[in-house]
């Protein structure tokens, strides 16, 4: 799994404040279902080695923004304040406006792409899986055709170049997974299938 190093972008955030939505609760159960369920790499942040970060982001639209996990949270045990409301995605100038008290996801600018170009997409789920990304072609699942680094404009391109209009399943060449739900009991039930597709491959 590639490195972190941090995000890749700047951050404006209009106000300090932890995000209060009730949606939270239900991303921070699917975070530990994730996590349970295999899908959430951790390791000890770079930052603060006493502190268990981990790999993949959660994220769902709330009106006009979307809330999306911070950089570095550990999405096996989120906490409140480990919620971002993303309000703003300038890809250009590589600029997030936000509200919150942590750095955002570094995959923010993908996943408001997604819910750019998608707009019947209301939960996004990223996760990390090996034996998903070894069985994807056996699985028939689609996938982005070259690998980039994380939070780059390139992986936001390859991602919106692959997904088309119904997509809810997409591989990440050599990186991850994406799952796609109007809820995120949609997008996590997506996310147990293909695992019990590869539970019944397997011969388990």
């Amino acid at each position: 799994m590639e490195q972190y190093t941090g995000i890749k972008f700047d951050v404006i955030f209009i106000q300090g404040l932890v995000p209060e939505f009730s949606v939270c609760d239900e991303l921070t159960k699917w975070g530990s279902i994730l996590a349970d369920k295999g899908c959430i790499p951790t390791y000890p942040n770079p930052d603060d080695p006493h502190k268990i970060s981990s790999a993949g982001n959660l994220s769902m639209r709330v009106g006009n923004s979307f809330l999306i996990t911070a950089a570095g949270s550990n999405l096996g045990q989120l906490s409140s304040d480990d919620f971002v409301e993303i309000l703003d995605v300038d890809i250009e100038r590589k600029l997030i406006r936000a509200i919150g008290i942590k750095d955002p996801s570094s995959e923010t600018m993908l996943h408001g792409s997604i819910y750019q170009k998608r707009e019947d997409v209301h939960v996004i789920f990223h996760g990390h899986n090996q034996e998903i990304l070894k069985q994807c072609g056996a699985l028939g699942l689609k996938s982005t055709r070259q690998w980039f680094p994380y939070g780059t404009r390139e992986l936001v391109e390859s991602v919106c170049a692959e997904m088309g209009e119904n997509e809810q399943f997409l591989i990440m060449k050599d990186h991850g997974f994406l799952s796609f739900g109007k809820t995120c009991q949609q997008a996590g039930n997506l996310v147990i299938k293909v695992l019990q597709k590869i539970q019944n491959f397997a011969g388990v």
